[in-house]
């Protein structure tokens, strides 16, 4: 089952209450025009191109290229568009730190990213990056895939179970060794060890798969699962930005003092903040910078 156009085009006419209880139910809402296509290939011109430059990257010369919003601009202007930060704010509240974006392309030949669940961002090694301290009615981080290119079912497009969000699968705070050599899994590690019952199998009957042009948003808790397809294309790349969103009372990296590790890779945190895209923050847990301004 795919979402279709005239879905899209609904879900752009779509209230914040009608959202808000969407959301509710299925665990995503989406996806949303933010852009027109043949902007976000102008704009995805140039930021690939930025990406390679890394002297101003927060953590250096890194291959997973984490959290380039905080110094490439069309990133910050993406991460803090008001048509993405109101709708998230509608769903979280109206204090909202973006705390970090990831890249996934998908690389014609690339496998299929099997279904996962998560919340605190664990990721495989012991440590929840997120706590919060206040409590919450409901979900309390948000992530945003922005389409870089266009995604297809082809190519690899996004895929959501709705209403998983309401029951655990997967132990996202198990520690899973990470091994470089994998060739299944996800970039060396392997979501089949986090399953609570290792025979448990999701209903791929109910899998609704997601194809987006570029400039297109999907919004999701990262609890509903979801997963993507191979990339079966000959040559058409798939890119995505996933953009994470946690309310002002949400610690960022509580345990995790001066740095982090994750894909076998260091990342210090120095240089780190997070980004106040909306409201204010009365907690002060965390260091906080604003979107950029000026410049390319």
């Amino acid at each position: 089952m795919s979402i279709s156009k005239l879905e899209v085009a609904k879900n752009d006419a779509l209230s914040a209450q009608e959202e808000k209880e969407f959301f509710k139910e299925n665990g995503y809402i989406g996806p949303f025009s933010i852009y027109p296509p043949e902007l976000v290939d102008s704009m995805w011109k140039k930021v690939r191109f930025q990406l390679l430059n890394k002297k101003n990257a927060i953590y250096g010369d890194n291959k997973m290229n984490y959290d380039r919003h905080l110094d490439i601009k069309i990133l910050s202007e993406i991460v803090s568009h008001p048509d993405i930060v109101r709708r998230v704010q509608n769903l979280l509240g109206q204090n909202l730190l973006c705390w970090r974006t990831e890249w996934f392309p998908k690389y014609p030949g690339d496998e299929a990213t099997a279904w996962h669940q998560a919340e605190s961002f664990v990721a495989f090694e012991g440590d929840s990056k997120l706590v919060p301290t206040e409590p919450h009615d409901g979900s309390w981080e948000l992530t945003v895939w922005f389409a870089f290119t266009e995604a297809t079912l082809e190519t690899g497009c996004l895929k959501v179970i709705p209403k998983t969000h309401r029951t655990w699968f997967f132990d996202e705070k198990r520690n899973v060794p990470f091994d470089p050599a994998s060739t299944s899994g996800f970039y060396g590690y392997d979501f089949e060890k986090l399953k609570i019952d290792p025979d448990w199998k999701p209903d791929e009957s109910q899998a609704l798969h997601v194809p987006m042009q570029a400039g297109q948003v999907l919004m999701f808790t990262s609890r509903c699962l979801h997963g993507s397809e191979p990339n079966i294309s000959k040559d058409r790349l798939r890119m995505g930005l996933a953009i994470r969103y946690v309310p002002t009372d949400v610690m960022v990296y509580p345990n995790h003092t001066d740095k982090f590790t994750h894909f076998g890779e260091v990342f210090p945190l120095e240089n780190y903040a997070a980004v106040l895209v909306g409201g204010q923050d009365s907690f002060g847990h965390n260091r906080l910078t604003m979107p950029l301004t000026g410049g390319d």
